[in-house]
């Protein structure tokens, strides 16, 4: 990149990929977005889509501009319509706070996310599974992210709050539910046109659920101070943390962060094993050296800490099916001053966003990219570093990434050492691609037990 402050004046707009009179590249999006962002990287590594109600969108798909774009914070803000989308739910957390504030939340909860540390909650994470998998027991057919998502949540709210939380009790998952409406692929358009502020039903439900999530936080935190030095959940730790001058959390921090770690873990973790599911149901050789290795490693139990390290090809199938299916396909920053990018000046205040789903996909950095192939993160490949970025990259890569990848082995492993599952709705699974890849319609899985015999209903 140039080290100049302002673009040359001969440097080139990038190409705008063809779309409609007035509403530019907008139908393709609701229509196929995956689609629309993969026939936009054939136009060039950046490449302008023109969006109605949102302006224009810079989207990039070379790995060397992804790693200067997300290892340069002066010049790439947080977007300014993440902000608008998300603030009211996750406020000043890790996912939306810049410059001081998010330097100091970060340092003060990385310490949370050692590895010596997550394997403290392993126990809780191998217990939610295994009640999980009991409860299969007499559901011949599931709509599995729906599963991922209940199991995930469970997982996460258990590890923030304590085991003994009384997780029915609470009607957290039907909280979070209600929080969740306006991502559903299918209420996103309704979402993106209907301002917060107008009070259509959906908008109702959403903000009843932040004041039910609210309350419920509060009323943890509040039962907890004072005797935060004898637990050992994320809740306690973050009553605790110092930072370098000994100070603590704001009690809207520790909401921030708590309403963070809620929404923006459980729903990456669970999308990434709904496509693992779906991925298995279609490669029945992928899903039987998976089947090996789980029953070789596990000799009948569920997966603990100790077996993660024996789960290598468990890894790799995770690993490729984030690759196929990026949980968040995405990274989209703002510009806070013109750039040079890649030859192109890139104007002050817009958005742009380097792409996991087409820098995946992209035969350039990898053999035969639609095809599902685990063995190919069993050796290191001549790749550029951001050639696979799932977890994103650079100062603000994901704090919760090994959390999540201790998570998912452990789920998967335990779940396919006992069960098989074979799909049942359309394999043409449509997608929606926006903060997060969805499935449009449900991806419903029938569970058999290992031995073959189907679960009755």
């Amino acid at each position: 990149m140039s080290e100049m402050e302002t673009p040359p004046e001969y440097a080139a707009e990038p190409p705008s990929h063809d779309g409609h009179p007035i509403i530019g590249n907008t139908y393709q999006l609701v229509r196929k977005q995956g689609g629309l962002f993969e026939a936009a990287a054939e136009d060039g590594d950046i490449v302008r889509l023109r969006l109605l109600g949102f302006g224009t969108l810079y989207q990039v798909n070379h790995p060397d501009l992804v790693e200067e774009i997300l290892t340069d914070r002066e010049r790439f803000a947080k977007a300014a319509q993440s902000k608008e989308d998300l603030g009211d739910l996750l406020g000043q957390g890790l996912v939306l706070s810049e410059g001081a504030l998010w330097e100091r939340q970060r340092q003060r909860i990385q310490p949370v996310f050692y590895m010596d540390q997550i394997a403290d909650y392993t126990e809780t994470m191998v217990s939610a599974v295994e009640q999980s998998a009991g409860e299969w027991t007499g559901e011949p057919t599931v709509n599995i992210e729906d599963e991922m998502k209940a199991l995930t949540l469970r997982i996460l709210v258990e590890s923030i709050f304590g085991s003994d939380i009384d997780y029915e009790g609470q009607q957290i998952r039907e909280t979070v539910k209600g929080l969740q409406e306006p991502g559903q692929p299918r209420k996103q358009p309704i979402a993106r046109m209907v301002p917060k502020w107008v009070p259509i039903p959906m908008w109702r439900r959403y903000k009843q659920g932040i004041r039910e999530m609210e309350s419920v936080i509060e009323t943890f935190v509040e039962a907890r101070r004072g005797e935060a030095e004898q637990h050992d959940d994320l809740l306690s730790r973050l009553l605790t943390s110092t930072d370098e001058d000994g100070d603590g959390m704001s009690e809207k921090l520790i909401r921030d962060e708590l309403m963070t770690f809620l929404f923006a873990g459980h729903e990456t973790t669970a999308t990434a094993l709904t496509f693992t599911w779906y991925l298995l149901s279609q490669h029945p050789e992928v899903e039987q050296k998976l089947h090996a290795e789980v029953d070789d490693v596990l000799d009948g139990g569920p997966a603990t800490f100790d077996d993660l390290s024996d789960l290598e090809y468990t890894e790799q199938v995770i690993e490729e099916s984030m690759r196929l299916y990026p949980p968040v396909p995405q990274i989209p920053r703002e510009t806070t001053e013109p750039v040079e990018l890649g030859g192109y000046a890139i104007p002050e205040g817009v958005t742009i966003a380097p792409s996991q789903w087409t820098i995946h996909r992209d035969d350039r950095f990898w053999d035969e990219p639609e095809r599902f192939c685990p063995e190919r993160f069993a050796t290191e490949r001549d790749r550029p570093q951001f050639a696979y970025f799932p977890f994103g990259g650079g100062p603000r890569r994901c704090i919760g990434q090994q959390f999540a990848m201790v998570e998912a082995k452990l789920i998967l492993a335990t779940l396919a050492h006992r069960y098989r599952l074979r799909l049942q709705s359309d394999p043409a699974v449509d997608l929606a691609v926006s903060i997060t890849t969805r499935p449009i319609d449900p991806i419903d899985m029938q569970i058999e037990s290992r031995d073959g015999e189907k679960l009755d209903s």
